[in-house]
């Protein structure tokens, strides 16, 4: 499989990791009368979609898992479509997923480059739980609409987080 992603001159990929993305901008709860699952990106949003693929251009992928979420859908079909993939639905990755089995699912896998997409209550949940387990080392800090972290794990098998905040437009 041919991966179209450029790497910049005088730099190897970044492998051994999982990206862990939280949605893009879709608007806010209140202004959607519709199925949540349903609430698309907003033209902010799909921008910070775009520009998670130049974020991650040293970032080696193979898979891509979302939320079923129309929002984190959108937020990684960029990046799965530069790295000639396709988004993979992953029920974990839900706001009603089990995050105690997310963070078993990550722990399993985090050597596997792959970019997994959930939602911001999710990812708050998951760092505070890590954080008090012992099993992640996070910087406590909220998590931006369109931000990431790459995750990479240790030898003794917790896994250290490193925040990419999303890129600023003006």
């Amino acid at each position: 499989m041919e991966h179209r992603r450029r790497i910049r001159p005088g730099r190897a990929p970044r492998v051994g990791h999982v990206i862990l993305v939280r949605h893009a901008h879709a608007g806010h709860k209140a202004n959607w009368d519709r199925d949540d699952g349903l609430r698309p990106l907003t033209a902010r949003g799909l921008v910070q979609a775009e520009s998670l693929v130049r974020s991650l251009t040293d970032d080696e992928v193979s898979a891509v898992w979302s939320s079923a979420a129309v929002r984190c859908r959108q937020t990684v079909e960029p990046l799965a479509a530069a790295r000639g993939v396709a988004v993979q639905d992953q029920a974990l990755l839900a706001v009603d997923g089990g995050v105690d089995e997310l963070m078993t699912w990550i722990l399993g896998n985090a050597s596997a480059p792959w970019a997994l997409c959930t939602h911001g209550e999710v990812l708050h949940t998951l760092l505070d739980a890590g954080r008090s387990s012992g099993r992640i080392d996070a910087p406590a800090r909220a998590t931006e609409k369109g931000a990431a972290w790459r995750v990479r794990p240790r030898e003794d098998g917790s896994l250290t987080f490193e925040y990419l905040p999303p890129l600023k437009f003006r």
